[in-house]
């Protein structure tokens, strides 16, 4: 038959395998824990059978207790899962990079907020509408009744009676379009304009004979003046426009519209919205006699100048922000790192 194993504890060290004649001989105290194969766990040694010894003093009975005290933190120590250990510089990369990444959803929404800051002021400008128009109209100087060799018919296609060369004045339409890739800014310029009818028309008596075939009354066909026909074709260009566009006071947000941003956004013109010069792609655009303006009695002429905007971010700026915030949360991290890393070498005197 195999003789039993024992083992004892003596503070937290782990003593044995001992026999039963050996363990009699340790004069070991009754609260000394004992193991052996068939206990559940350990145990004092006043209870088990085999190996009780007399009684002993306080004193020794205090220090078994203290024996029992270390069961339980070496099984503590047994039960406790091993831990993974990260290299202190290891854990100093992974934490900056945590906030660069940090700093780069912090600077995207900051952009995103300017974003909106742009598009306020654009709503500003635009009122509520997704299109408004403003002009500045000056005083015409030119001359009538000057002779060209392609002088323009009228609306119709009938030679004109009078024809205006303008020099200098007359009217300059703006207007801003939203559009669904952008806006459109279009400048309608007036140009020249011509008289379709005279200014009296001359109506003949009676011809008794060719000596008085001259006779007749003359009557004002009421054409109005020059300047009173620019005012004219421009109040109908803005005012009088069916999608109501018109809006006072709006020339100078209108002409000053690609100036507006944010420290993210602009304003910029990238693209054309139509197409010139045999198809070639360009950022503006502009014609002679686009269009004109006319009534019975007289026709004006207009040309267009336009060009497509978009809201453009700041990549720079995007990046230069993202740069910025990842370094200073990069040293305040590395800071608070190597504080903590050698606190303890840190003697901070105060005089």
């Amino acid at each position: 038959m195999n003789e039993i194993n024992y083992y004892y504890l003596d503070g937290i060290e782990k003593k044995g395998p001992f026999v039963i004649s050996e363990m009699l001989t340790l004069n070991l105290l009754p609260t000394t824990l004992i193991y052996f194969d068939g206990l559940i766990n350990w145990s004092p040694l006043s209870q088990v059978e085999d190996l009780k010894q007399p009684e002993f003093s306080e004193e020794e009975q205090q220090k078994s207790k203290n024996n029992i005290e270390s069961l339980g933190v070496i099984q503590k120590l047994e039960s406790k899962p091993k831990m993974i250990k990260i290299p202190s510089f290891v854990l100093l990369i992974i934490t900056i990079s945590l906030t660069t990444f940090l700093s780069f959803f912090y600077t995207k929404y900051k952009a995103e907020k300017d974003l909106k800051s742009l598009e306020t002021k654009i709503d500003a400008v635009l009122q509520g509408k997704d299109e408004i128009c403003d002009y500045k109209n000056d005083a015409v100087k030119g001359k009538l009744n000057v002779w060209e060799f392609f002088t323009p018919s009228d609306n119709e296609g009938n030679g004109l009676i009078e024809y205006y060369k303008c020099e200098n004045g007359g009217w300059k339409v703006l207007a801003l379009k939203r559009l669904n890739n952008g806006f459109e800014y279009i400048e309608s310029i007036s140009t020249n304009m011509g008289f379709k009818v005279p200014e009296r028309n001359f109506t003949p008596s009676v011809t008794l004979s060719n000596e008085y075939s001259m006779l007749g009354n003359s009557y004002p066909t009421n054409r109005g003046t020059v300047q009173n026909a620019y005012n004219q074709s421009m109040y109908i260009i803005s005012s009088k426009k069916e999608n109501k566009s018109y809006v006072a006071g709006s020339y100078l947000k209108i002409k000053t519209f690609e100036e507006i941003s944010t420290d993210f956004y602009s304003i910029s013109n990238i693209e054309p919205t139509i197409f010139t010069n045999g198809s070639v792609n360009e950022k503006t655009w502009k014609s002679s006699n686009d269009g004109f303006i006319f009534d019975s009695k007289w026709i004006v002429w207009y040309k267009n100048v336009g060009k497509h905007l978009e809201i453009v971010e700041n990549q720079n700026q995007f990046k230069k922000c993202w740069l910025t915030y990842s370094i200073i949360t990069g040293i305040i991290t590395s800071i608070i790192f190597f504080l903590l890393k050698y606190r303890n070498r840190i003697e901070l005197q105060m005089k």
